[in-house]
């Protein structure tokens, strides 16, 4: 009985295997899914978006660009609809990594993703777009060019290309990194509200400032908005510098950009408010900004822009 008991003693003791990670299911806040280092990050709620007056003359507009009409033909023919996806959200970072977060109806299904790669194949003279295998946690497409997507549940993929993004989304989705904002956007992501209909936050690269006006390029550090389209444009934007002096100069530029704009306004001879609702300021260490156009405005810019640009009514 003795040498029994010491024998389960011993066995109780014995340290136990770490339980095997759980796969990550898709957060509500697609935003803790992208990986650390990526630089500037854009989120769209799609269904949210496709139901204002501006989603709904904007989303069937994008076949107009040739590039986009073919892949939305492709994504057509396999049942798939733009106005069907329900969020998507990307990312990148000052090199080569990028990341892709798309939710949508039946996108994951075995069906679709078969009809996408026949559609593929016949478009690249036989050649597979992608190899498939399987993982822990749903299957992987592996393709030419070393990128990846997961197929994370019959509505979620993941693509990512760049050996950090692939590793830090592989080991999201396998349970073994818990989803969390990334850190070198922590800033940004801060003063962006997410649960509008579109956000951006961007921490802005040499690369990325000498792309801006040259007053802009000198100044600003950092960019985010977010804008809600349901009763026309509600747009919020902050802007970082490096120092007090230079939030001061950003706010004379946003002052005079918004000028600019309700001048533009004028000069098209459409009526608004612009002026008497934007709000400019310098909070927590950045530059606000807040403007707002409400249904009817934008309804007059979308018809009277257009005829000057197409000559052809409504945009």
């Amino acid at each position: 009985m003795v040498l029994s008991g010491l024998f389960f003693a011993v066995l109780w003791a014995q340290p136990s295997a770490p339980p095997a990670a759980a796969c990550t299911e898709p957060p509500a806040d697609l935003a803790t899914w992208l990986p650390d280092g990526a630089s500037s990050a854009i989120g769209l709620d799609v269904d949210a978006f496709a139901k204002t007056a501006i989603g709904r003359a904007l989303l069937p507009a994008l076949r107009a660009d040739l590039q986009l009409a073919e892949a939305l033909e492709i994504i057509d023919d396999c049942g798939l609809r733009l106005e069907r996806t329900y969020a998507l959200a990307l990312a990148r970072d000052p090199g080569d990594g990028r990341a892709v977060i798309v939710q949508g109806r039946g996108l994951g299904e075995d069906e679709t993703l078969a009809c996408l790669a026949d559609e593929l194949r016949a478009r690249a003279d036989g050649q597979a777009p992608w190899t498939r295998s399987a993982s822990t946690c749903g299957d992987v497409l592996e393709f030419g060019d070393g990128s990846r997507a997961w197929i994370v549940n019959p509505f979620t993929l993941v693509w990512a290309r760049g050996d950090t993004f692939i590793a830090q989304t592989d080991a999201l989705i396998a349970g073994a990194r818990a989803p969390a904002l990334p850190p070198s956007l922590a800033t940004e992501l801060a003063r962006v509200d997410r649960s509008e209909q579109l956000w951006l936050a961007a921490a802005l690269s040499s690369e990325d400032r000498r792309a801006l006006p040259e007053a802009w390029s000198r100044e600003a550090t950092s960019v985010t908005l977010s804008a809600n389209f349901d009763d026309g444009l509600l747009a919020r934007m902050s802007f970082g510098a490096a120092d007090i002096a230079s939030l001061a100069t950003l706010r004379e530029l946003v002052i005079a950009g918004l000028i600019g704009l309700a001048e533009r306004l004028d000069s098209y001879g459409i009526e608004h408010e612009l002026r008497e609702r934007a709000r400019v300021g310098i909070v927590d260490g950045f530059v606000g900004a807040e403007l707002s156009l409400d249904a009817g405005e934008i309804d007059d810019i979308r018809e009277r822009v257009g005829e000057r640009i197409i000559g052809r009514g409504p945009i």
